[in-house]
């Protein structure tokens, strides 16, 4: 199964931002927003491309080639927490740990300005 995410894969884990509550005046860490918006969007996607699969065994294999915009410095290791996490949210795997995923591989696929990408392979 090839899931295919359009745009550059932000990096969860660190691109953070600090807020304050409201309520209690204090300060706690979430997600970037343009981490938000990519995950908005990937969720809904992730989703329409999987329609009518299901996995059926676990645990599986999952490999993650990401296609930049820019020659900026990516971490492969953070666009596949980034992944994992949002095939978790979308419901396409049960869970990510080893129980549910057993092999994770990321490689970098190259530039493309015209159409940065994250291409998924499940494999059962």
């Amino acid at each position: 199964m090839k899931i295919v995410i359009p745009g550059n894969c932000p990096s969860k884990k660190n691109s953070k931002r600090i807020v304050t509550n409201r309520k209690t005046n204090k300060p706690f860490i979430i997600s970037s927003k343009r981490h938000e918006d990519w995950h908005k969007y990937a969720i809904p996607e992730m989703k329409r491309q999987f329609a009518g699969y299901r996995i059926t065994e676990y645990p599986i294999g999952i490999k993650m080639t990401f296609y930049w915009k820019d020659l900026r410095r990516h971490d492969i290791d953070n666009g596949l927490a980034t992944i994992l996490d949002a095939l978790k949210d979308a419901n396409i795997i049960e869970d990510d740990d080893s129980r549910f995923v057993n092999t994770v591989e990321g490689k970098y696929g190259g530039l493309d300005r015209l159409n940065p990408r994250v291409e998924i392979y499940i494999d059962e």
